[in-house]
């Protein structure tokens, strides 16, 4: 993987290339609970190799996680940790934790949701992303010392003859080194929980502010389509 990043006021610009090699074993035990919910706890480990520009060597990580379902409410909660437990760099030290919550009580793509996460330290840099999603593109992942917020709050419409939802998003995300928000409008079949949508049109407006405050403020405007095949 290269990452690069662009020149800024008072930054340099700079150019980097990191590789790594990840081999991990992972273990799940659903239990189920009254009222339909259940829990599900992991426990993973994992041997990995790094290389590159940043830190090189062979490390050993070990993560842990327990989600939370309750389906008839449309609740779901999520809370992972991973931490590594020894690398050829003696210095070399990675823990993070990553907290998950989502709502969504209707049984369609219509209807209320709202999603909410919360990263600190390289939580999504171990063997699984913990946060498998980002709210807004462009919001880097927080590195080893930082924190990341995000959040999504959405509804859907019934449109066209009751054939397609329209939903309408606000989006959130703050972390150490910027702030983005966002309006999102998505247009897609009308669909059940657990469907695929056979396809989307999304069209984003998002606001993304630097820190420090010296940095541009940047606006941009996303049109995606995705179709599944």
């Amino acid at each position: 993987m290269e990452t690069v990043s662009e020149t800024v006021q008072g930054l340099k610009g700079s150019a980097a290339t990191v590789s790594r090699l990840r081999l991990a074993l992972q273990a799940t035990r659903p239990v189920p609970l009254a009222g339909g919910a259940a829990l599900l706890p992991s426990l993973e480990i994992g041997l990995r190799q790094d290389g590159g520009a940043a830190e090189i060597g062979y490390g050993v990580e070990l993560g842990a996680g327990l989600s939370w379902t309750a389906p008839p409410q449309g609740i779901s909660a999520e809370v992972k940790g991973r931490t590594l437990l020894s690398h050829t760099e003696e210095q070399f030290r990675e823990q993070g934790l990553a907290l998950s919550f989502a709502w969504n009580p209707s049984p369609s793509n219509r209807g209320p949701s709202l999603s909410m996460g919360y990263a600190m330290a390289a939580a999504t840099s171990g063997m699984d992303a913990l946060l498998n999603h980002a709210v807004l593109e462009g919001v880097a992942t927080p590195g080893a010392n930082g924190q990341q917020f995000e959040a999504k709050l959405a509804y859907g419409f019934p449109a066209h003859k009751d054939r397609l939802t329209l939903s309408p998003a606000l989006v959130v995300a703050l972390s150490t080194d910027s702030s983005a928000y966002g309006l999102l409008w998505s247009l897609a079949p009308y669909s059940q929980q657990g469907q695929g949508e056979a396809w989307k049109v999304s069209l984003e407006a998002a606001r993304q502010e630097y820190n420090p405050s010296a940095s541009p403020t940047e606006h941009s405007l996303n049109l995606n389509f995705s179709l599944l095949f």
